[in-house]
């Protein structure tokens, strides 16, 4: 299992297209002064619902959604109290009707990842619940997230955005 977990080696800011930092909450951290394990998934989704959201997906109201599949977590050193975290997202393999994404949880300052883990996602038929391509806005938008970290290319969002948002009918 952990070598599925790994994938590949853990490596550096430069290695993720998209960072999505995250202010650090109290009740994120356990009585030794280190973020508590669960919270790395919350890290991992947050960021992951930032880089759907920008496909254009309504996972709220479209006929096809994505839906958690599998997820872990490699914990490599522990996270200290700080202001707030990057949360670095690649896309690792994109078939056609699931992505799977890799994560890491970065400290201020450090390029070096205090943890690392995947998330796969399938695209479902949100009335039938059975596996479909993933629409083809999304599936671009993955594609050119693999282009810009090729080209080396690395953006940090410093707000996560998680819900699609639409205007209020007459407004």
């Amino acid at each position: 299992m952990k070598e599925q977990i790994q994938g590949s080696s853990p490596s550096g800011r430069e290695d993720y297209a998209l960072h999505v930092r995250l202010v650090t909450r109290w009740n994120d951290y356990d009585m030794l002064g280190h973020v508590n394990n669960v919270e790395y998934y919350r890290y991992f989704e947050t960021a992951i619902l930032t880089l759907l959201r920008e496909t254009g997906l309504d996972w709220q109201l479209d006929p096809v959604i994505p839906l958690a599949a599998e997820n872990g977590c490699s914990f490599l050193k522990p996270v200290a109290v700080s202001g707030h975290v990057d949360i670095g997202v690649r896309i690792a393999h994109l078939g056609n009707s699931s992505v799977r994404y890799e994560t890491a949880v970065f400290e201020p300052d450090n390029d070096t990842p205090s943890a690392s883990g995947f998330f796969v996602h399938v695209f479902i038929d949100r009335a039938t619940g059975r596996p479909v391509a993933m629409p083809q806005s999304v599936r671009a938008h993955f594609e050119q997230q693999c282009e810009t970290l090729a080209k080396g290319q690395v953006r940090l969002v410093d707000e996560a955005q998680l819900l699609p948002t639409r205007l209020p009918a007459g407004g």
